[in-house]
């Protein structure tokens, strides 16, 4: 680790809603980052929750003056309600560094220390970390486990590749300077996710540099969703941008194509498994034997960067589905209404959406 003098001054955004379950966990978290004290501040926007979460929030801050606590009031019929939040926090964040993370997360005591030391040099505008989904190790958790770090191994490779392609919001870090010249949210505030991937679309179209964290105990470790219902909520909201993608001009052709080229490829395995399944013939399983070695190594070399191993039979497991849901989600996202937190939006391509 570098030397405390020269670590920039960083501001934690959390945006919370109706986290009591969780929040404790997190600031539990917060409170023990190994971070020089006077160079750090934890603000807390809360979204209008209707549980105990302000509350808890509230008690944290009269003990810990590096905790701030504000309230996001009723957004702007531009901004969905997650990045009006957001943006209310980095209205009055004081750091020259933003790292956001979500309500329900946990990480160890140095995540942001080992965020933070990217900044140091002048070139970097953005820094994306791990953040992998399940706790227990409960088939379900180890399932969505493996389909979230394959996740974070795409992330890993395309910016390795310099075609940034994925971001989570559970785990990343922007300049502030870098953040003001693409104009914040501005552009993006009308969509209901977006605050991770398409903010980095955008800082990627400038000449910042982008880079992964992939240090160990940098990762920010959050619980899977809780049954069917809410991993198809999820996955809808994480592709519910998909029009958006070809819309917005700052999101690069080269992402376009390869977007493209991945829903293409799982299409391919998907029909192969049905014809396979049809037709009694292994030839068919072919694409798809391609695929689960190609995805293989691709988690194996990430996996080695952040010392973890892999689960192989959750792998395969997922393996067998995995081509189905990215068609079916790919395919549907867009057109889906989304629900968040209990508020829906009809379309993310409408202002009027809230």
């Amino acid at each position: 680790m570098g030397g405390t003098s020269s670590l920039p001054y960083v501001s934690v955004i959390i945006a919370v809603r109706d986290e009591e379950v969780y929040i404790g966990n997190l600031l539990e978290s917060l409170s023990k980052q190994n971070y020089p004290v006077e160079k750090i501040q934890f603000i807390f926007v809360d979204d209008g929750s209707t549980d105990n979460t302000y509350n808890i929030v509230y008690e944290k801050i009269a003990t810990d003056n590096r905790f701030n606590l504000i309230k996001a009031g009723e957004p702007s019929k531009f901004f969905s309600p997650k990045k009006w939040a957001l943006n209310k926090g980095i209205k009055i964040a004081d750091g020259e560094v933003l790292i956001m993370t979500d309500g329900d997360c946990t990480m160890e005591e140095n995540w942001v220390r080992y965020m933070a030391e990217f900044f140091m040099k002048k070139e970097i505008g953005m820094v994306l970390g791990s953040s992998p989904l399940g706790l227990s190790r409960s088939i379900w958790d180890r399932a969505l486990r493996m389909d979230s770090i394959g996740l974070d191994a795409l992330m890993m490779s395309t910016l390795i590749a310099k075609l940034p392609f994925t971001a989570s919001g559970r785990n990343l870090a922007v300049r502030k300077i870098a953040f003001d010249e693409i104009g914040g949210y501005d552009s993006i505030g009308q969509f209901t996710s977006g605050d991770d991937d398409l903010l980095m679309h955008a800082i990627s179209k400038s000449n910042w540099r982008i880079v992964p964290c992939l240090k160990k105990g940098s990762q920010v470790e959050s619980p899977a969703p809780k049954g069917w219902a809410e991993f198809f909520w999820q996955r809808i909201r994480f592709s519910s941008k998909g029009k958006a993608y070809f819309q917005l001009d700052f999101v690069n052709s080269s992402f376009r194509l390869g977007l493209i080229f991945i829903f293409v490829v799982n299409l391919m395995v998907f029909l192969s498994q049905l014809f396979f399944l049809i037709y009694k013939d292994f030839f068919y399983l072919l694409p798809w034997l391609i695929k689960i070695f190609s995805d293989y190594l691709l988690i194996n070399v990430y996996l080695s960067k952040t010392k973890e191993s892999l689960d192989l039979p959750f792998f395969l497991f997922n393996e067998v589905w995995h081509a189905l849901y990215v068609t079916v989600f790919g395919l549907i996202g867009p057109f889906f209404p989304v629900y968040w937190k209990g508020r829906k939006s009809k379309t993310d391509l409408s202002n009027n959406a809230y």
